[in-house]
């Protein structure tokens, strides 16, 4: 895992989750282990049902967080379901252990962050108040109002509360530099008319792959007729399809685990896992339907595009990979454009393509 002062929320909760484990040893240890246990002599009627829901609401959340990204729509009911477990946990914990007086209360502070990580101010005083109800619960149940005992309850909720302020403060700058970085980072690397990988970071993955020696597809596409288009429909005509064709391209490469990219003007790219021909035509049928079915524009309702496709082989030069590239793209485009030329020799048509997915079914 990659340290970093600007993680995301899902390697945030990854470190949360490793938290949890290390407090998992830590109750065994002054529960079960002799020169601790014996000494602190905490209340043990109730802790192995603790540690054996405990082990097990870890260990499945420990394996939804390897597999599950943080844009998965069930990753906010992960991180929610965390926080309520780890104040659950707490609780129960500082009745096992002295209750007010609890060793393990500085746990609390951390329940305080990991709500305001998610959910700033809001989070911040939520936990805040449930934590303060909860202590003082513990408090008046163990009915211990001794002077010393009262004074760490005091002390405690003061300090808790102070974590909740300054906390919030400090997670509302951090997640304002994040943001700041996202944005740089868009702009840095992603076209700002299309939303796909501008030509600087399309150079660079070119490059990197090409570097490793990976074997991998490079795709390039041109718009046909788009000075014509320009020329007739005015440049917002042209912008506007510009966008649809990168919205396409964004759902294509999502599908296809590929990225896409605007190489430049009317031109596209695409970089794909080394896949069979077969697939690859797979590729372009759901290209070309999706810019079938596409209304771009008022005017201009149909556009067609041509391309070329050849692959790395694990050991082209980025330079030598583009322009074959680029010469089975221009070969589509000087042999009547809308469609695309495999290095192979096969030639992809949409129009036949379509005719004989529909004779294989018949």
């Amino acid at each position: 895992m990659k340290l970093s002062l600007y993680m995301d929320d899902r390697e945030t909760e990854k470190i949360f989750s490793y938290l949890r484990w290390i407090f998992f040893l830590v109750g065994i240890l002054v529960f079960y282990y002799p020169p601790l246990a014996d000494r602190l002599n905490f209340t043990k009627e109730t802790f192995p049902l603790l540690l054996t829901i405990g082990f097990v609401y870890m260990a499945v959340t420990q394996t939804a967080l390897v597999k599950m990204s943080a844009g998965n729509e069930y990753f906010n009911l992960l991180t929610k379901a965390g926080i309520v477990f780890d104040y659950i946990a707490l609780m129960w914990l500082l009745a096992l252990t002295n209750g007010v007086i609890s060793p393990l209360f500085p746990i609390a502070y951390l329940v305080v962050m990991h709500a305001t990580i998610y959910w700033r101010t809001k989070g911040a005083i939520i936990s805040s108040i449930s934590l303060t109800i909860g202590y003082s619960t513990i408090f008046y149940v163990h009915a211990q109002f001794d002077f010393n005992t009262t004074f760490v309850f005091i002390l405690n909720l003061i300090f808790l509360w102070i974590i909740g302020v300054f906390g919030s403060l400090i997670v509302i700058r951090e997640r304002k530099h994040l943001r700041q970085k996202e944005i740089f980072h868009e702009l840095m690397f992603t076209d700002y008319l299309t939303g796909l990988y501008n030509h600087r970071h399309f150079q660079e993955q070119l490059r990197v792959l090409t570097s490793g020696k990976q074997n991998f597809l490079l795709v390039m596409g041109d718009i046909d007729h788009f000075k014509q288009i320009n020329d007739q429909f005015g440049h917002l005509a042209g912008d506007e399809i510009l966008k649809k064709i990168g919205r396409i391209f964004q759902e294509l490469a999502t599908e296809f685990d590929a990225q896409a990219f605007r190489y430049g003007g009317e031109e596209f790219a695409f970089l794909l896992p080394a896949i069979e021909e077969t697939s690859q035509i797979r590729f372009f049928d759901d290209l070309y339907e999706r810019l079938s079915a596409e209304k771009f524009s008022e005017g201009c309702e149909s556009v067609t595009m041509s391309f070329g496709i050849a692959s790395s082989k694990g050991a082209a030069l980025p330079d030598k990979l583009l322009g074959y590239t680029d010469q089975l793209l221009y070969s589509a485009k000087a042999n009547g454009k809308n469609q695309a030329k495999f290095e192979s020799g096969y030639t992809y048509f949409y129009s036949q393509a379509k005719d004989e997915i529909a004779a294989s079914r018949q």
